[in-house]
């Protein structure tokens, strides 16, 4: 791996990690996003014309036929049916395209299973470099809703214009003038990462921020599907905690005397319930915050009495239309197998539902859906394979494999998983854990 890959692939994570939905910077039809992403593909196939590599399965990937390969091949093969079938449909062609073109980015695959390796582009680096960016991220949020909501509260809306203006419309302001930003996601990942470094005494001064500004961040986006994802990540971690304490233990009362006996897990999964306790709360203020109604009611006496406030969630609502208008669009069994294809319209959208699972079933059907989940399985079954041959999960490991989980449940409310900012995390996931199942019994993947 040469200087000129290091710096692109450095420059590829940071602008995912930092950039949003990716149109920071345009230029001419594309965005920055996507010429990193192109620019990505044509250095590998560089690399390995230059090294004439073309049988060589250890850098020519696109013939490493591992079953992550030929998921993501599968994949790739239902993406282009989905677009034929859309054109046959004779959904709108331009739409047809932004979607295809929105999931292609699962192509990167094939580079960064060649280039993310102990030997190369480690997975440290890559954390540390969402790390930092979900502490720049959280940063720039914070300042924005701070100034929302005291130097520009009177007269809000010049700030917005001004805001959306350098930023290319990829800020999403609340009621309460918080913002939400798309790489929030990535605080979210940042945030528990570090929560559980703290939770295991492992952690830095960077941990330490990022528990502290991203938590703080995260709750002015009021975006809720982050609690949910938080609160499920937590208690996968939990689970995967106990398993590995309690594996090499035989009989249920040693294991259970083992889990009393150690303080540090006892101490972790007090912490633990405790933020899992707050999250309801949470959950009801970002609720209250940006969907609560007062009334008031005129009594004959011309005397005002507030009633209790009213919550019109039309987030829940939106998802709901969603939801019926789909049911009916699947009643028809080849669109329940093979779906309707990119471009489809449902309940008056085009663009994507806010469910990541049902625009999946709606476009791409059954088959689909099926290669999805296929390829989410594989990266908790390659690491359960590695943990059966004798190999340890590491704090980070656990970390992400929890919240893989709590981004399968998120991307069901905030649709993440079949866009460039969700399929990155997942093909890092794929990435690692084949990496993961493939390396020595001694060895271990970072």
């Amino acid at each position: 791996m040469n200087r000129f890959e290091k710096i692109l692939l450095t420059i590829f994570f940071v602008e995912l990690f930092v950039g949003g939905g990716g149109r920071l910077i345009d230029f001419g039809v594309l965005s920055i996003r996507q010429v990193l992403f192109l620019l990505v593909l044509l250095t590998f196939v560089y690399r390995i014309v230059k090294e004439k590599a073309y049988l060589n399965k250890n850098v020519n990937t696109l013939i490493r036929f591992n079953p992550v390969t030929i998921g993501v091949y599968a994949l790739i093969i239902s993406f282009i049916a989905s677009a034929a079938i859309g054109f046959m449909k004779g959904h709108p062609v331009s739409i047809i395209v932004m979607d295809f073109f929105r999931v292609s980015y699962v192509a990167v695959y094939f580079p960064l299973a060649y280039y993310i390796s102990n030997q190369r582009f480690t997975l440290s680096r890559i954390i540390t470099l969402l790390k930092y960016s979900a502490l720049a991220v959280a940063i720039f949020t914070i300042m924005i809703d701070l100034l929302g909501k005291t130097v520009f509260a009177a007269d809000f809306y010049p700030f917005y214009v001004f805001m959306n203006t350098i930023m290319n419309d990829d800020l999403f302001f609340r009621p309460s003038n918080s913002v939400f930003y798309k790489s929030h996601f990535f605080v979210l990942i940042g945030l528990i990462l570090s929560l559980n470094q703290l939770l295991n005494k492992k952690y830095s001064k960077l941990d330490i921020a990022i528990v502290i500004l991203a938590s703080i961040s995260i709750l002015w986006s009021e975006t809720r599907g982050f609690l949910l994802a938080f609160m499920l990540s937590v208690f996968m971690i939990i689970i995967l905690d106990v398993k590995v304490i309690v594996d090499p233990i035989r009989g249920l009362s040693s294991k259970i005397k083992k889990l009393v006996q150690s303080q540090q897990f006892i101490k972790k999964f007090v912490i633990s319930m405790l933020v899992l306790v707050a999250v309801p709360f949470m959950y009801k203020y970002m609720t209250l915050e940006r969907f609560e109604v007062a009334t008031v009611q005129h009594t004959p006496g011309d005397v005002e009495v507030e009633e209790q406030p009213e919550v019109n969630d039309v987030s829940v609502n939106a998802r709901m239309e969603f939801i019926v208008a789909s049911k009916e669009i699947l009643m028809q069994p080849s669109n329940l197998i093979f779906g309707t294809g990119y471009g489809s319209e449902v309940a008056g959208r085009t663009d994507g539902l806010e469910m990541s699972f049902l625009d999946i079933l709606v476009e791409q059907g059954l088959i689909g859906l099926a290669i999805w989940f296929f390829l989410f399985l594989i990266v908790y079954l390659n690491y359960y394979s590695a943990y059966k041959k004798g190999q340890k999960l590491t704090a980070v490991e656990i970390s992400l494999l929890s919240v893989f989980m709590g981004v399968l449940l998120l991307t069901n409310i905030n649709p993440f998983i079949n866009n460039p900012i969700g399929i990155s995390f997942f093909l890092i996931m794929l990435v690692i854990s084949q990496l993961k199942k493939e390396s020595s019994t001694s060895g271990e993947f970072q």
